[in-house]
């Protein structure tokens, strides 16, 4: 392996830089959990909120205005598992056109020369995180059909006991916000394929882009004026 490294030209700082990304794209939602208590992230406010929709909802006799908002996010999810499936073949077909590809890339100034299999290395990396991003993309859709259903199954208030629509509003708040992390999951795709773009920059420039991607993330997360709003309005629903 070491050797098939040393062939191709991965240094130790392409090594470094690897495992730093590796480390970030698979820590950045365990990390975002532990914070949320703490910091109020976006996305522990908003399970809040969620809890308080889905409770709201089961009080209400009509709930289109519930089945609309659903829609909404079922279209915006389609729209992104879309794109990112066109985005990956590009990158598909990027691979198989690397004889044209690669010394245009590397024509330019700010971009460092390697061999073929490291190039296809660099190209493949942002498509794996792609196909990652569809796949997360595509269960987000799927939990908000699954809420969808849930929603409609919830009976009318003068139907169903207090405490039967308040369990069932928890349970479609639950997959509800499964849904939503889901489609987070997507989103983050494309801010980590973009720092993958910078390794043909080099290590320096890969680790660079990586880091200010995951800081652009958590400063949006806990001290963007939308955090902020969202915190105050949260606990005045939900006087946490």
């Amino acid at each position: 392996m070491l050797e098939f490294f040393d062939r191709i030209g991965f240094t130790m700082l392409d090594l470094a830089a690897l495992a730093l990304f590796a480390v970030v794209w698979f820590g950045y939602e365990w990390v975002l959990r532990l914070l949320g208590p703490r910091h109020r992230t976006i996305n522990f406010t908003m399970k809040l909120v969620r809890r308080q929709w889905m409770e709201g909802m089961a009080r209400r006799e009509a709930r289109i205005a519930d089945a609309a908002l659903m829609g909404h996010f079922m279209q915006s999810t389609s729209f992104f598992a879309s794109t990112t499936v066109l985005v990956a073949a590009a990158l598909v077909g990027a691979l198989s056109s690397l004889d044209h590809i690669q010394p245009s890339i590397e024509a330019l100034d700010f971009t460092v020369k390697t061999s073929r299999s490291f190039f296809e290395l660099k190209v493949a990396l942002p498509l794996a995180v792609f196909v990652a991003g569809f796949f997360r993309f595509t269960w987000g859709l799927r939990q908000f059909n699954y809420a969808i259903a849930l929603i409609g199954a919830t009976p009318l208030p003068s139907h169903a006991p207090p405490d039967e629509a308040h369990t069932l509003a928890d349970l479609t708040a639950t997959v509800l916000t499964s849904g939503a992390e889901a489609f987070n999951g997507g989103i983050r795709a494309y801010y980590f394929a973009l720092a993958c773009l910078f390794w043909f920059g080099g290590p320096i420039a890969f680790m660079v882009a990586t880091v200010a991607a995951v800081w652009t993330l958590l400063r949006r997360q806990i001290a963007s004026e939308t955090a902020r709003a969202i915190r105050i309005e949260a606990r005045k629903l939900t006087r946490y």
